[in-house]
């Protein structure tokens, strides 16, 4: 199944460059960037998000360091484990159950390459405005969420997805990586863009299924 793989398979050999006995970090040569897994198309690895809707993902924060950045990162994994954590008891699709669960896995797996990273860089994630509001505007969507169940949560929920992932993309594109100091970090936000452009690819995918009702 195209989206069957988990995004450990995508980012692993971040994990392989070093012998550093907390985090093996990501290389930076070009040569050996991890790349994506057959589950990501070519048109999606290197798609741009030129227009999304005004969220903390896509403010602008002229002073952000390599710090806050890790915890933007951080927050911005959490508040999609929150929503895919909704799944189980209302959604009434399969589809919209497998693309929950590949949620909470890829997105926790990307955390603990943060988390890894941090480690060995000594580097604590400072909280900031985007990381904060970010929590506030997931708590938000899953009080409203929370209120529904059969269809109308697959619907609600898969379009969130679409828009979520969308603002991620920007997020890295225009916010993260221009303004990443730490060599080490940039290329890990690098190596795992195409998952998250993978996440948007396949939730475009199931969102076109419930809405025909396939």
């Amino acid at each position: 199944m195209l989206y069957r793989k988990s995004l450990l398979s995508i980012v692993a050999v971040a994990s392989l460059t070093s012998s550093c006995r907390l985090f093996r970090p990501v290389n930076p040569n070009p040569s050996t960037d991890v790349r994506p897994s057959t589950e990501v198309r070519p048109a999606d690895s290197v798609a741009t998000v030129e227009a999304v809707e005004p969220s903390a993902l896509t403010t602008d924060p002229r002073r952000l360091n390599d710090a806050n950045i890790a915890a933007i990162v951080l927050a911005s994994n959490n508040t999609d484990m929150s929503y895919a954590r909704l799944v189980p008891s209302r959604a009434e699709r399969t589809d919209v159950k497998e693309f929950a669960r590949r949620m909470l896995t890829d997105h926790a797996s990307i955390n603990g390459l943060i988390t890894e990273l941090t480690t060995q860089l000594d580097m604590t994630p400072e909280d900031n405005v985007v990381s904060l509001d970010l929590r506030d505007e997931s708590a938000a969507k899953r009080d409203k969420m929370r209120e529904l169940s059969g269809y109308a949560f697959d619907s609600t929920y898969i379009e969130n997805e679409v828009s979520y992932h969308r603002k991620f993309l920007y997020s890295i594109d225009n916010v993260l990586e221009p303004r990443v100091r730490n060599d080490q970090l940039k290329s890990l936000l690098t190596n795992i863009r195409p998952a998250i452009a993978a996440h948007l690819a396949h939730a475009e995918q199931v969102r076109a299924n419930v809405l025909t009702r396939k």
